[in-house]
């Protein structure tokens, strides 16, 4: 009897063992990551997320050096990873990027802390919102989290040890992370901000170093200024009417605070995980402030702080998930703040709390994504029928035209999801707009054709800017059936066709724009 009893306790000793080595939950961690947050999502869903199918492979296939939205550099990987590894590939892409964030920052935390501590800060993230249910569905906020903590890893690494590759590496990942969005210049800022009121880092400014950077990022980005300044600029369009002016004077106050708040909420469970193993002082006199800890403290603040500045001066809405980025260094603030007390932190009742807001995270997703539009029946955007969508879609062309369909005119979400599974996969005309989709040409239209749909919601037909095709002939309703909640009222979609050339391409400019 004692031979079993001896083996069970080897194994709780060597499994206590690897409750108190962080670097061991962390690399468990992102392999988790990887597997369960990639296969879970791709295993319930018939479609693909929102942004992933209207942001990134209506706009990727196109490799253009900008949308109309946003910079190009996640629509390009989406399209690529889609093209590689079918529907799981922007799943995998995303969680890829989550778990570079989860390296970087732990490459970043051993530049002044011990591997376990520095592990401690990264396993951390895992009780920030933006880390579990947001991350399945891949667009520019989850592409910027990893280029945002390489920027502070190199930028650290550059200030202090004056190397001239960190710099080179740091202008790569500010150019990459502008080349996702335009927000990467609030983390940007607050680089600049440190390294001037920070007195070991100013004297960095009359070296070559920052402004290697600073030449590396502008080569980065330069095709992607000509294409801005050749369209007329119109990212930046979208992104005044995408945030919205305030409705009033109270609504333009209460903007701001309201996206502090949702960010105070977002990243709650990881200070209430910290606060459970011991890692939070019982008195802010016990906060230990050190050039470190001043480090973090300017990259993290300042981004939601100049967002909310700039809310508040121009009347422009702020959006809960523009903080996807911004809180990277969480979990290395927490424990940089603690010190030499951290030593008395439990990292075994960490341990358990990070596994269990892991798997409430999954959960949650499920839960939002899954379960409750089922029994709602209310399907969810990845409940979509996309298979169907795109063979029903595919053979009505062919049966009427005779010939392989080019171009979808649509929403760019109904749009790119009747496109995704075709092959060869047509150009989607984004909303008949030749602003939004400038690859597609009213010569174009006028030599190849396009299937028009939009979703019938009141009345039959289609919806403007779509009714203003020239040459359209609207055809009709198809009705599908949800693959999940057969209970849900069926799709119905209304369709029509602009034949081939039915329309001269000189006499179409007319047409919506």
């Amino acid at each position: 009897m004692s031979e079993p009893s001896g083996l069970l306790s080897n194994v709780s000793n060597r499994f206590t063992g690897l409750l108190r080595n962080p670097e061991s939950w962390l690399w468990l961690l992102i392999c988790f990551q990887l597997f369960f947050w990639t296969l879970i999502p791709w295993f319930v869903s018939s479609s693909l997320p929102l942004d992933v199918v209207s942001d990134g492979l209506s706009w990727g296939r196109e490799w253009q050096w900008g949308y109309y939205k946003h910079p190009p550099l996640p629509s390009w990987a989406a399209e690529l990873f889609f093209e590689a590894f079918g529907r799981a590939g922007p799943y995998l892409l995303s969680q890829l990027a989550i778990s570079a964030t989860y390296f970087f920052v732990f490459l970043l935390g051993r530049s002044f802390l011990p591997a376990r501590w520095a592990a401690a800060g990264t396993l951390l993230l895992a009780g920030v919102y933006y880390f579990s249910i947001p991350t399945p569905e891949f667009n520019h906020n989850v592409a910027q989290m990893p280029l945002w903590a390489a920027a502070s890893c190199f930028y650290y690494k550059a200030w202090r040890s004056g190397g001239l590759h960190w710099w080179v590496a740091l202008g790569i990942a500010a150019g990459l992370g502008l080349l996702s969005k335009y927000s990467t210049a609030l983390l940007l800022a607050g680089i600049v901000a440190h390294c001037i009121v920070t007195r070991s880092a100013r004297g960095t400014l009359l070296t070559t170093g920052p402004y290697i950077a600073i030449t590396v990022c502008i080569v980065l980005v330069s095709p992607h200024l000509v294409w801005l300044v050749e369209s007329g600029f119109p990212t930046l369009h979208y992104a005044v009417g995408r945030a919205g002016n305030a409705a009033s004077a109270a609504a333009r106050i209460v903007a701001p605070f309201k996206f502090l708040l949702a960010q105070a909420v977002d990243i709650a469970p990881a200070f209430i995980a910290a606060a459970i193993a011991g890692l939070l002082p019982r008195d802010t006199r016990q906060l230990v402030r050190d050039e470190n800890l001043d480090f973090l403290l300017w990259l993290t603040l300042v981004p939601p702080v100049l967002t909310s500045l700039l809310s508040l001066a121009t009347g422009l809405g702020a959006r809960d998930m523009w903080g996807t980025p911004m809180w990277n260094l969480t979990g290395l603030i927490i424990v940089e703040a603690a010190g030499a007390r951290r030593e008395l932190a439990s990292l075994p009742r960490l341990a358990y709390c990070l596994a269990a807001l892991f798997v409430i995270g999954i959960a949650g997703y499920l839960l939002a994504n899954v379960f409750v539009p089922e029994r709602e029946n209310r399907p969810s955007r990845i409940q979509w029928p996309a298979h169907d969508l795109s063979g029903g879609f595919a053979t009505l062309w062919e049966s009427q035209e005779h010939r392989p369909l080019r171009i979808v005119a649509a929403d760019g979400w109904l749009g790119g999801l009747v496109a995704m599974d075709m092959r060869p996969r047509p150009s989607v005309w984004t909303d008949a707009s030749f602003i939004k989709a400038p690859w597609i040409t009213p010569a174009r239209v006028g030599r190849e054709g396009a299937l028009v749909l939009w979703r019938i919601r009141e009345g039959d037909a289609p919806p403007s800017p779509l009714a203003k095709i020239p040459g359209l002939r609207v055809l009709g309703v198809k009705s599908f059936g949800w693959p999940s909640t057969p209970g849900a009222p069926p799709l119905r979609i209304g369709y029509g066709i602009v034949a081939p050339d039915a329309q001269n391409g000189s006499n179409s400019s007319t047409g919506p724009n």
